[in-house]
């Protein structure tokens, strides 16, 4: 079982992805334009429909309510084509500049199999928690009726359940997903096979590596929103939680809020996407080299 050297991997992450960016844009404008547009219009037309829906106390009807799913699922796809792209230049199986770049060959079809069956199974997962801990409650219920006093120790272990149930999904979806690209792209295997057998032991390497990647930009990107949106379209209004009216309301105005600023959410995702992405697949593509036993190239740091 060989150990996911994690200095070397954020070094490398951070010297490809700021060394060649000006490759990296070439190879993502275009898949990450498109995806920017049709999310655009998509969340759009979905945030106007919510917003109606709390203002009436309808349910949403709609084309409009079906679109961010069409809109994932395209966007699956884009990303597909991106990490394949980038995972080939950090390995070195493509060289040079590129000033524009879209495929959808084999390798991004699995890799997008691959992303698409990790979304299943984390709501197979997802779902079978929630069975557990359901059942769990319920139980506990019957017996708290014939014994009030075990009602804390029931309610206790219930969340116990929970949060177990919620760090196991997280454990599995970190594993399944980190080396899914490299996996597809280098051998051509099934990608959340490969990624869990390589994976075996580096969980929280693995973590320590999203953060110190991944992190950074999150935080930018959240204060930015922040300042952009204002602390009402992330925290809740206490005050309103125990009126319907009320919360509704201002479930209207976040989603107003949002579709009013999505020119410049959109155009800020856009800007950080060739950081966020040569960060992302660059990192998996050397953990990949590391894990499977690869000699590093001479790009290696």
């Amino acid at each position: 079982m060989n150990k996911l050297p994690v200095g070397q991997t954020i070094r490398y992450a951070y010297a490809f992805t700021f060394g060649e960016i000006g490759t990296v844009i070439g190879l993502i404008w275009i898949p990450t334009l498109i995806n920017s547009v049709v999310s655009f219009f998509a969340l759009g037309a979905y945030y106007t429909a919510a917003a109606t829906s709390f203002e009436s106390g309808l349910p949403p009807m709609g084309a409009a309510v079906g679109l961010p799913f069409l809109a994932a699922f395209l966007s699956m796809m884009l990303v597909s084509m991106i990490g394949v792209a980038i995972t080939q230049q950090a390995l070195g199986l493509r060289q040079g500049p590129s000033f524009a770049h879209i495929a959808l060959g084999s390798p991004e079809l699995r890799a997008f199999g691959g992303f698409f069956g990790l979304y299943l199974l984390v709501i197979l997962f997802v779902l079978v928690v929630a069975v557990v801990v359901g059942g769990l409650a319920a139980i506990g219920t019957t017996v708290t009726k014939s014994n009030p006093t075990l009602a804390g120790p029931i309610g206790l272990g219930v969340v116990a359940g929970g949060l177990a149930g919620a760090c196991f999904v997280i454990y599995a979806a970190v594993r399944l997903s980190f080396l899914i690209v490299p996996s597809v792209v280098d051998g051509g295997e099934f990608g959340l096979t490969r990624s869990w057998q390589l994976t075996r032991g580096n969980f929280w390497r693995i973590v320590a590596v999203g953060l110190a990647t991944l992190l950074p930009i999150m935080l930018v990107v959240g204060v930015v929103e922040l300042s952009i949106l204002g602390r009402g379209a992330f925290v809740p209004d206490l005050k309103a939680t125990g009126e319907t009216a009320d919360s509704l309301r201002g479930l209207a105005v976040q989603m107003r809020t949002m579709q009013s600023h999505m020119p410049v959410l959109m155009g800020l995702s856009f800007v950080v996407s060739p950081f966020l992405y040569g960060l992302m697949f660059s990192a998996s593509a050397f953990a990949y080299r590391a894990l499977s036993a690869r000699p590093p190239d001479s790009q290696s740091v």
